[in-house]
């Protein structure tokens, strides 16, 4: 027990170093290919859709976001979970959890598309993001798996100051850019659009015994530096790259309860120093918490929890509602602590997703202690 609590304490120590501002999502995990494209194929079952929808609202405008993605895995993944020691005739599933090593099990493939959008119908700007990720999974003996994956996104955004005044860059999802401060706009007729071609790469490397497994990730965005000003008035506007890293834990806590800690690492604009506008979209966000999950539950319908901030400036509880081996749904709702101090983090965000799976043979919080598979 000292070590799990040693553990925990650690990565929530690593997190007081990370601050800054804006947002896009508070459940980050549950857009796992939009966070990190080796995550795509990264999930307990065949097929996995999911969604989430965010309402964001600050002192100076309103945003949604919305999130719907799809991903499968092929190749030789399990389709026997509850089975202690499947056969050796069957295929076993990747990163499903600790195996015999006399399979000699090499790997999979995940493929998936994610769509990203953004806007309100008063706001003057919207973009749109679709998404096509390939992502490859090894295991290394029999206990250690990482990973690989690539992706390719066509972005395209809108500019029409004539829906509406407010803008404020904290909720809103990025990716574009225009001259213009955050807050009340002076009202215009300014149109403006631009689309690009961006591509992103990632990987992650993880281990698990029954009394600890943990796993780490990075993954850098917009390779190429593709234009982005909604304008076309300032030609040095190249969306530079972003870069996120996690790290998570899984712990044996006790026969009842098990634990995932779980932190998040999103920094936007890397390098970024207009001459041309006088701001900086240099962004930087930390997510970090922890998540209780009932072991090997008696019932289909499990309610499970935990609690999240971002850079120590918000507060976020969690549920996780599981229904059986095909759905999720989880609910978030983000409060900031200080907005007073913390100017920036006025933002208030109410959130919702729901994942359904395909082929999963087990409920989350069945063999919690052996499985890998926590996004």
């Amino acid at each position: 027990m000292k070590i799990q609590k040693f553990l925990i304490a650690l990565g929530l120590f690593f997190s007081v170093t990370s601050y800054g501002q804006n947002a896009r999502f508070s459940q980050l995990w549950s857009a796992p290919m939009q966070f990190n494209p080796s995550l795509t194929g990264r999930f307990d079952g065949k097929v996995r859709l999911g969604s989430l929808y965010s309402s964001q609202q600050s002192d100076l405008a309103d945003m949604n976001h919305l999130n719907i993605g799809v991903d499968a895995k092929f190749g030789p993944f399990k389709t026997n979970g509850d089975e202690k020691t499947p056969p050796l005739e069957k295929v076993v599933e990747g990163k499903d959890e600790v195996y015999n090593k006399a399979h000699n099990l090499r790997g999979y493939w995940g493929a998936g598309i994610n769509y990203y959008q953004y806007g309100h119908n008063k706001g003057p700007f919207s973009a749109q993001f679709v998404s096509a990720s390939l992502a490859r999974h090894f295991y290394n003996k029999s206990n250690k798996f990482y990973g690989f994956g690539v992706q390719a996104t066509y972005a395209s955004g809108n500019l029409d100051e004539t829906k509406g005044t407010a803008y404020d860059k904290e909720i809103s999802g990025g990716g574009f850019r225009f001259p213009t401060p955050s807050g009340s706009l002076t009202p215009g007729l300014r149109k403006g659009s631009q689309n690009y071609m961006d591509f992103n790469a990632g990987g992650y490397y993880g281990m698990n015994t029954e009394a600890v497994m943990f796993e780490l990730g990075g993954a850098m965005y917009h390779l190429f530096y593709p234009k982005n000003d909604a304008m076309n008035l300032d030609e040095e506007s190249k969306l530079r790259h972003r870069v996120t890293a996690y790290s998570l834990l899984r712990l044996k806590f006790n026969p009842k309860w098990g634990i995932i800690q779980r932190n998040m690492y999103w920094q936007e604009g890397l390098y970024l120093r207009s001459k041309t506008f006088s701001d900086s979209m240099n962004i930087v966000d930390f997510w970090s918490g922890l998540e209780f999950y009932k072991i090997n539950p008696a019932k289909n319908i499990n309610l499970n929890f935990g609690f999240y901030t971002r850079s120590f400036r918000t507060m976020m509880p969690f549920v996780n509602l599981n229904l059986g081996k095909y759905a999720t749904i989880r609910g978030t709702y983000e409060q900031p602590i200080n907005s007073k101090k913390y100017n920036a983090y006025s933002a208030q965000r109410a959130e919702v997703s729901l994942i359904l799976n395909y082929g999963r043979e087990t409920a989350p919080g069945t063999r919690f202690y052996k499985k890998t598979q926590p996004w």
